[in-house]
């Protein structure tokens, strides 16, 4: 009941000793395939070329699903592999592969597309294939034939008369020296003329394939081009966002500041509206309120300075008893000296640094604007 439902490339695995090296045999088993049926000499290479493999089972089974094209075991062998090998197990495994796909000539279209498959499933590109395909097979990758072009039934049709000649020529060994040389000649030039053609297209996919990598070589500058200019934007974005970031700071503190001295100047004109009235009063009461304050502060002892307007005055710079007007004049000097909008382009450590002495400077002047 079990078995029933496993395929029999599926139980071959479940019973492998090597899971990848099953999966290879099978994917060899089909590029061999290919190459029309497989008799003794063919399987014989094929053990020779695997005989390192450690499968564990009989190479029949995998012949018989190469030959049928089952397509399901195939696609299965071709996960196990592309999950198993890796580097250079993958480029050993591709060796292999050409070796029984060119051995005896050019690869057959079915094998062009398989090598190509096998190569691209492994992660190999296709230049590095195409130096691995040379270096093993002895001679360069050539692209396969397109079945839907006329030139390619051409050139088969070209074949099978070349090969009924040649088949027509040993049947018939008595025709006359004269003739064979003749017909010998026009099948050498008729060669000649295809080589030439196959030259000629050759040489025309080569300069498309070169024409194909410049294009791409320009949209990838192009693309890498763009990304610059983008980045260089945003850049520049965020400085223009900076400044202006900073020029409101700079216009809010010369706000500020404007209003700070015209308050300070309704203050003074007040003192100065206060001071004239009091002094239309009548002079005996001048003197007698100087002599009771010059009495009263004879007898008051001088208070000790507190030690948190002390440092708030040594924050600011000042000496103990400075006026309102003096404190305004240092806070304004010292919070356009230390404001953090001055330092943004010196680094987020040095800005961070002048943002908590633009504090403590605002602190200070803010605890001495209270009990002044």
């Amino acid at each position: 009941m079990t078995a029933a439902r496993f395929s029999t490339f599926e139980l071959l695995l479940l019973q492998s000793r090597d899971q990848a090296d099953s999966a290879a045999l099978l994917l060899l088993a089909w590029v061999l395939a290919q190459q029309g049926p497989v008799g003794e000499a063919e399987r014989a290479q094929l053990v020779s070329l695997t005989g390192a493999f450690r499968h564990g089972h009989e190479l029949a089974p995998l012949l018989e699903i190469a030959a049928s094209q089952d397509l399901g075991a195939i696609q299965l062998a071709a996960e196990v592999l592309q999950k198993e090998l890796h580097g250079d197990t993958a480029r050993a495994f591709l060796r292999l592969a050409v070796t029984l796909a060119a051995e005896h000539g050019e690869p057959t279209l079915a094998n062009h597309h398989i090598l190509r498959f096998l190569a691209d499933l492994l992660g190999v590109p296709p230049l590095e294939f195409a130096e691995l395909y040379a270096s093993q097979a002895g001679r360069a990758l050539r692209e396969p034939g397109d079945p839907s072009r006329r030139d390619y039934w051409q050139q088969r049709e070209r074949g099978t008369r070349d090969r009924r000649r040649e088949t027509a020529g040993e049947e018939n060994d008595e025709r006359p020296g004269q003739e064979q040389a003749a017909e010998s000649e026009r099948t050498e030039q008729e060669s000649a003329r295809e080589a030439r053609a196959e030259a000629r297209r050759q040489a025309r996919e080569d300069k498309a394939e070169a024409r194909r990598q410049r294009q791409e070589e320009k949209a990838q500058a192009k693309a890498r081009q763009k990304a610059e200019r983008d980045a260089e934007k945003r850049r520049q974005q965020a400085r223009r966002e900076a400044e202006k970031q900073r020029q409101r700071a700079e216009r809010e503190q010369a706000r500020r500041h404007r209003e700070e001295e015209r308050e300070r100047r309704r203050g003074g004109h007040r003192e100065r509206q206060q001071h004239s009235r009091s002094g239309d009063r009548g002079s005996d009461h001048g003197h007698q309120r100087a002599h009771d304050d010059g009495a009263h502060r004879a007898h008051e002892r001088p208070a000790a300075p507190d030690p948190r307007i002390r440092s708030a005055l040594t924050v600011l710079g000042l000496e103990p008893g400075a006026s309102r007007g003096e404190i305004r004049k240092a806070y304004r000097r010292l919070a356009q000296a230390h404001h953090p909008d001055r330092f943004h382009q010196e680094g987020d450590a040095i800005v961070a640094s002048a943002s908590r002495r633009f504090q403590r400077i605002r602190r200070a002047y803010d605890f001495l604007m209270k009990v002044s």
